[in-house]
């Protein structure tokens, strides 16, 4: 598996808290950054540049055909970072499966009530047909997210997740992660998770999310753990 990355020079003061997180957790794996021209990144990412000029899916598109089609990669974009330790070993039995072709993709986190639980895994629930694909951190194929992002209409990013349903992605079989016994809902819409425990948009409109994330920003920005959290964030007031 490798990271890939989608991310924008406009959000470059997120990524000191993207590059302390991977390194703390996912040092070991190779990385590949989507980025906008005339922008640099770190050295040891693998640097594809796209044309900011371009729609969003197009970006992506014309970045996907310089990574092999039969790569399996965990896709993010710079805001969805780590804040715990992931649980490789069932990740890797996600891989495998994604691997032999028993599913398109899991996305590792849940968003959906109601959802139908797969017979591949105990940790897996399949993906409404309202949405089979979202930019949250997915396993996938790289063939897989090209024929996801040649299929999908929308300029916007907003426009393409809206319409990642099973009307343009008739055949993908697209589960997602939960856990019935660890993964509580936060917020309105989405759980925690236990196998690829991240933050779930640390950046809305502009502004840190510290609404669901008060917590684990803080600990992250610190880059330490709080026993007594009340009592420094008392003291830290001046981030809201």
């Amino acid at each position: 598996m490798k990271i890939l990355l989608y991310t924008h020079s406009d959000y470059s003061w997120v990524w000191k808290y993207w590059h302390q997180q991977t390194d703390k957790f996912l040092s070991n794996f190779q990385k590949i950054c989507l980025l906008n021209s005339n922008s640099s990144f770190r050295d040891d990412y693998q640097v594809i540049t796209y044309d900011d000029q371009k729609t969003y899916k197009d970006r992506v598109l014309s970045c996907l055909d310089n990574i092999n089609d039969e790569e399996i990669i965990l896709f993010c974009h710079e805001d969805m970072f780590l804040y715990e330790k992931p649980n490789f070993d069932i990740l890797n039995e996600y891989i495998n499966l994604i691997k032999n072709n028993n599913c398109g993709l899991i996305k590792l986190i849940r968003a959906f009530e109601d959802l139908e639980k797969s017979n591949l895994h105990e940790k897996l629930l399949k993906n409404p047909h309202k949405q089979l694909f979202s930019i949250q951190p997915t396993l996938i194929k790289v063939k897989t997210l090209k024929y996801i992002y040649k299929t999908v209409p929308g300029n916007s990013i907003w426009e393409f997740e809206a319409n990642t349903t099973k009307e343009y992605l008739k055949d993908l079989i697209s589960l997602c992660s939960y856990d019935l016994h660890t993964d509580k809902k936060r917020g309105k819409f989405h759980y925690d998770s236990s196998v690829y425990p991240y933050i779930c948009t640390a950046v809305i409109k502009g502004k840190w999310n510290f609404k669901e994330y008060k917590k684990e920003l803080y600990e992250i920005f610190y880059n330490k753990k709080f026993n007594n959290f009340s009592y420094y964030f008392s003291r830290l007031k001046f981030f809201i």
